[in-house]
Parts: structure tokens; C-alpha cells; sequence
């Protein structure tokens, strides 16, 4: 879901949906990513400053005062920053926690490591099949900012949580109704769902921005049956690109 990883050299990347199935590949430029064909025309960019990651309750990575890029499309969330801390990186990445967090990262797709490397740059994705939950927490006071958080599950109760700081002039609540917006709609188009959960994705295709949250709460979209962050489930796709 989120790592650092080798930026290709131009010409060195011929499919990122196939190359990047668990991880984004870094653009050429500083702090991009390559999008996919299902990703759309409609990205919306957007930034942060700071960026946590926590898996299963432990965090295994954090940094503050960055230029976070962050891209809102058609098929998944996805972050890139080319300046990051390394010595943050707690143990080089996230094979801290046991088999299940080893086989997720290990598991990125061997023809990935073939490509030709020119630095690095961490990067990051939530794909729209994988979100349990996103959602957001407004300032409560001077000094305090607005954060989107998107919660999913690696298998095995292998729990992670990605969490965004936004700048003062971007309200998180209508980030994370647009990505809820997003993420319904793609998996209405990509997987058969019927019943509470169709009727809850429905609802969920024309998210508003929610009520104002006090105290630094976390006001959250629920997604009923969301799947494991797995290279199988990052293969769901509208019809057109099964």
C-alpha cells in the first residue's frame, strides 16, 4: 500500500496496472505516478504535509513536513514524494509484522524487478476494492489541521491505516466523500454485489461531505465486503479491463 520503490528510467515501464498491482510505479518527474487506463481522465491533485502509516496497531512509518502529491481517480487513491526521511523508514520497509505484511510486500509482481532503477521515491496506492473505510477529522483550534485516514485489512486481521495531513486550504471531509463517491462507483462497476451491500454502495455513489466532527473525531464512510489488499483483488476492474 504504500513504500519506496525504485523509480523506473524513461522507457523502462510498459504496463502499470500489471507492474503496479500492490504499488504504484513512480513517474519520471518528481512526485508522480503512472497512471493506469482506468484510472480516467478526471484526476483530481491535491497535496498533503504529512504522512503515518500504522500495521496492526504498530507504526511503521511516519514523517511531517513534506510535499505529499495526492491523485483522486476513477480506480484508487495513490500519494508520491520524492523527499522523504529515509531514517524513518523503520527497517527499510514493512516487514515487521509478521508472515502476512512479508508475503503482501514480497509479493509485487517479479517482472517489476526487472526494470532499471534512477533513485527512489515513495509512493503509495489505495485501490478502491480494498477500502474498509476512509474518512476524515476537521482542525479543532489553532496549530491543529485536517486529516483524511483510509482504513484496510491485509488478511489474517493484518489491520493498516494510512493517514494523511491536509493543508489548511483543503477541507478533508470533501477529499474523503470524493474518494467514497469514487470508490462506490467503481466497485458497482466491477464486482457483483446485490442486496444491503449493493443498496450501501448505492448510497455511498452519492456521498456528501459530512456532518462537522469536534474533538478530532474521525467521521468515517463504511464499505460493506471490502477485500483483502492482495494482487488478486487489485485485478478487479470495470468489464472492459478484466
Amino acid at each position: 500500500m504504500i513504500n519506496v520503490v525504485d523509480v523506473p528510467e524513461p522507457g523502462a515501464v510498459q504496463d502499470p496496472f500489471e507492474l503496479g498491482l500492490l504499488l504504484p510505479i513512480p513517474g519520471i518527474e518528481n512526485n508522480t505516478i503512472l497512471m493506469e487506463d482506468r484510472d480516467g481522465n478526471e484526476v483530481q491533485h491535491l497535496t498533503a504535509t504529512s504522512v503515518g502509516f500504522k500495521a496492526g496497531g504498530r507504526t511503521a512509518f511516519r514523517d511531517q513536513k513534506l510535499k505529499i502529491d495526492l491523485f483522486i481517480t476513477d480506480a484508487r487513491f495513490g500519494l508520491a514524494c520524492s523527499k522523504y526521511d529515509k531514517v524513518r523508514l523503520m527497517g527499510g520497509g514493512w516487514m515487521i509484522w509478521g508472515a502476512t505484511t512479508e508475503v503482501l510486500f514480497n509479493s509485487v509482481s517479479k517482472a517489476r524487478a526487472k526494470i532499471r532503477s534512477r533513485g527512489k521515491m515513495l509512493v503509495g496506492h489505495v485501490r478502491y476494492p480494498w477500502i474498509q473505510r476512509v474518512g476524515s477529522s476537521a482542525k479543532t483550534g489553532r496549530g491543529s489541521k485536517e486529516t483524511l485516514v483510509f482504513d484496510t485489512k491485509a488478511g489474517q486481521g493484518g489491520q493498516m491505516r494510512l493517514t494523511l495531513t491536509l493543508p489548511n486550504n483543503i477541507e478533508a471531509a470533501r477529499v474523503a466523500a470524493e474518494v467514497a463517491r469514487r470508490a462506490a462507483i467503481y466497485r458497482l462497476a466491477s464486482e457483483e454485489v446485490s442486496g444491503d451491500s449493493r443498496a450501501r454502495l448505492e448510497q455511498l455513489a452519492t456521498s456528501n461531505p459530512p456532518l462537522g466532527t469536534q474533538d478530532g473525531e474521525i467521521r468515517f464512510y463504511d464499505f460493506p465486503e471490502a477485500r483483502w489488499v492482495s494482487e488478486e483483488s487489485a485485478k478487479l476492474a470495470p468489464a472492459a479491463r478484466t
